[in-house]
C-alpha cells in the first residue's frame, strides 16, 4: 500500500494514522468495529484499497480469518440484495442458489466481511436508519437493493446495519457523502470513519522511480514537476490515478510537450491535457504518420464521436450512475462511439454475471457493464456536453446550472470545474448565476476556486469587482485553505487592506503570496507568519519597483527559519 490511512476520532477533528497491517487489529471501545466508512477524495485510491484487501485474502495473507470477502462496487449492484451480487461471483457450474447464499451468510455472518465501493456513485438517499421518524423520498429498492419477498438482504439493511449487524462491513466513499453520514446521528454512531489520504512525497517518490526503473533522469524530472507546482502537488500528486496517468505521459511525451505541460496551472489544463493523450495515443495506433492531415481527420472523428459519450456521462452523473448497459447504446452512432470511448480509454466494458442463469434470471442482473474507468473520466466529458448546452439549449442550460448544479455544488465541483474551463462565455454567465445565487460569505472560497479554473481575465475582474471588501477586511491564508484556493485569489486579486499568511508556502503558492503583495492596490498591512520558498523573496524584489501597493503599506513580518525544507 503506498496510499495512508488515518484513523477519524470523534467529531473529525483529529486523526490518527494506521498501517493497513493493522486494519484487522483496530479496536474502537474494545471491540473491531462492524460498519467502517473509509473516505477519500477522488482517485485517492479506495478502490485500490477494496482490490487490495481481496488479493491479500484471496493469497491468505490477510483476512484469512473470513470464509468469504465480498467487494461490492456499488455503480454496478446498486440495486441488487446481497444473495444476487453473491450468486453472481459463483463459477457459472456451481449449483447454489441465491436463497442458500443469503442463508449462509445470514447464519455465518462473522465468516463474511462486505466492502461496498462507492457510496457517492449509488444513486438516491439510500442511507436512513429504521429509527428515522421521516422516510426518504425513494424507496430503497429503488435507491440500492432492498429485502424481498424471499427473504434476501437489501444493501441499505446492511449499510444501516438493521441486518446481518455481526458482519464486518466497510464502506467506500468521497467525503461529501461521509458528511451525509454524520449529520445523521444514528448512522454517525454506527460508523468508524477511516481517511484516505493517497501518496505523499516518500511514496510518491518511490512510485515513480520503480515506474521508470531504468531512467532516474525521467523518474527525477517528473517529481521535480510535482514539487514545483503546489496546485499540482496537492490536487493530483497524493491520487494514484493521476501518477499513473502522468507517469504514462512523461514517458510516451517529446520534449516539447512535456515542457508544455510544466507550464499548465489548473486542474482543468491537466485533464484536458490526459484526455487528448488518450485520443492521440489511439490515434495514432489507427494512423501512424504524427502531424498529417489524416490524423488530424481522424482526431476530429473521435470527438464527434464522444458527443453521444458525453451526454451519457451527464445524465448518469445527473443520477449517480457511473456505469451504463447496452440498452443505453441502441442506435449504430451510438455504438460506434461507445466502441470509440473503450478503445481510447475513456470507458471501460467488462461481462460481470455468470453465463448459466436463465433468461428471467439473466434479465433481473446487470449484463454487459459499460462503466467510466473512475468518476472524473465521467466529471470531465460531462462538463463537456453541459457547456455545449450554452449554445445549443441556452434555456436548459441556465436551468441546469441554476436548478440542479449550483444547489449540489459539492458534489457538482468539478463539473463546474470542467464546464467553466470551456470557454469565457460559459464562464462568465456561470460565476454571475455563483455569485448571485450562493451565500458569497459562507462560500467565497469555492467560488474563487471555480473562477480559477477558468483561467479568463473578465472572470477575474468581475470577481474583484463582485466580493471586493473594505481597506479595512483582511484574507486569511491558513494551513486549511488549499494551494488551489490561494492561487485563485492570486488570480482574482480582490481589494483587502490586510494580508495575514498563517500556511508554509510552496514554490508556487509562495509566488502566488509575492504576485498579490505586488497586486493589491488596498493592500496596507502584510502579516507573514510562515516559512517560504526562496521564489517569494526573488519575487518581491523583482516586482517591488511596479508594485501596486500604496506607499503608506507597512509590511510586518514574522518567520520561521525552515527554508531548507520547502527548496
Amino acid at each position: 500500500m503506498y496510499t495512508n490511512l488515518f484513523l477519524q476520532k470523534e467529531h473529525g477533528t483529529e486523526k490518527q494514522m494506521l498501517d493497513y497491517n493493522d486494519i484487522l487489529n483496530l479496536k474502537v471501545n474494545g471491540e473491531f468495529p462492524k460498519r467502517i466508512m473509509v473516505q477519500g477524495e477522488a482517485g485517492a485510491g479506495k478502490t485500490t484499497f477494496c482490490a487490495k484487501i481481496a488479493w491479500d485474502w484471496i493469497e491468505g495473507e490477510y483476512f484469512k480469518q473470513f470464509v468469504w470477502v465480498l467487494i461490492v462496487p456499488l455503480r454496478e449492484f446498486k440495486k441488487h440484495t446481497i444473495g444476487e451480487i453473491a450468486k453472481s461471483y459463483l463459477a457459472k457450474n456451481n449449483t447454489a442458489t441465491v436463497s442458500q447464499m443469503t442463508e449462509y451468510i445470514q447464519s455465518n455472518p462473522d465468516k463474511v466481511f462486505i466492502a461496498f465501493d462507492g457510496l457517492d456513485e449509488a444513486s438516491g438517499l439510500i442511507m436512513k436508519t429504521k429509527s428515522c421518524e421521516s422516510q426518504p423520498s425513494v424507496t430503497s429498492s429503488e435507491a440500492c437493493g432492498s429485502s424481498s419477498e424471499t427473504g434476501d438482504i437489501g444493501l441499505v439493511d446492511i449499510l444501516c446495519s438493521d441486518r446481518i449487524v455481526s458482519c464486518p462491513v466497510l464502506v467506500t466513499t468521497r467525503p461529501w457523502r461521509a458528511v451525509e453520514i454524520r449529520s445523521d446521528g444514528d448512522l454517525m454512531e454506527l460508523y468508524t470513519f477511516i481517511h484516505v489520504e493517497g501518496f505523499n512525497r516518500e511514496n510518491l517518490s518511490v512510485y515513480i522511480h520503480k515506474y521508470f526503473p531504468k531512467n532516474d533522469d525521467k523518474a527525477n524530472q517528473l517529481i521535480q514537476f510535482f514539487s514545483d507546482n503546489d496546485v499540482i502537488y496537492e490536487n493530483m500528486a497524493p491520487y494514484p490515478i493521476y501518477v499513473a496517468m502522468l507517469c504514462l505521459m512523461w514517458k510516451k511525451r517529446d520534449e516539447q510537450k512535456i515542457k508544455k505541460m510544466k507550464s499548465l496551472k489548473t486542474f482543468s489544463q491537466i485533464f484536458k491535457e490526459m484526455i487528448a493523450f488518450l485520443k492521440e495515443h489511439y490515434a495514432q495506433k489507427e494512423v501512424k504518420k504524427v502531424g498529417s492531415r489524416s490524423l488530424t481527420d481522424h482526431l476530429k472523428k473521435i470527438d464527434e464521436l464522444l458527443g453521444p459519450i458525453a451526454k451519457q456521462a451527464f445524465n448518469g452523473l445527473l443520477e449517480n450512475t457511473l456505469s451504463f448497459g447496452e440498452d443505453d447504446f441502441q442506435t449504430c452512432e451510438e455504438i460506434e462511439s461507445k466502441d470509440t470511448a473503450c478503445l481510447v480509454g475513456i470507458l471501460s466494458q467488462e461481462d460481470r454475471i455468470n453465463a448459466d442463469m436463465d433468461t428471467h434470471e439473466m434479465n433481473s442482473h446487470v449484463q454487459l457493464s459499460v462503466f467510466f474507468p473512475h468518476k472524473l473520466f465521467q466529471e470531465y466529458m460531462a462538463g463537456f456536453h453541459l457547456a455545449s448546452l450554452y449554445k445549443s439549449d441556452r434555456n436548459e442550460f441556465n436551468r441546469l446550472i441554476e436548478q440542479v448544479v449550483l444547489p449540489g455544488k459539492e458534489e457538482f465541483r468539478y463539473l463546474l470545474y470542467f464546464t467553466v474551463s470551456q470557454n469565457t462565455h460559459i464562464a462568465t454567465y456561470v460565476l454571475n448565476s455563483m455569485l448571485n445565487c450562493l451565500n458569497i460569505t459562507r462560500d467565497l472560497h469555492f467560488i474563487v476556486d471555480v473562477a480559477f479554473e477558468s483561467q479568463d481575465p473578465g472572470v477575474a475582474a468581475l470577481m474583484k469587482d463582485r466580493v471586493s471588501s473594505s481597506e479595512e477586511s483582511m484574507l486569511t491564508i491558513d494551513r486549511y485553505m488549499t494551494a488551489h484556493t490561494v492561487a485563485g485569489y492570486a488570480f482574482i486579486g480582490p481589494h483587502v487592506g490586510k494580508l495575514e499568511i498563517r500556511k508554509d508556502c510552496g514554490p508556487t503558492t509562495s509566488l502566488d503570496v509575492a504576485e498579490m503583495i505586488c497586486s493589491m492596490p488596498s493592500l496596507k498591512n502584510v502579516y507573514l507568519k510562515k516559512a517560504f520558498h526562496h521564489c517569494f523573496f526573488a519575487t518581491l524584489a523583482k516586482k517591488g519597483k511596479e508594485s501596486k501597493v500604496s506607499s503608506s503599506s507597512t509590511i510586518v513580518m514574522f518567520m520561521y527559519v525552515r527554508l531548507s525544507n520547502l527548496i
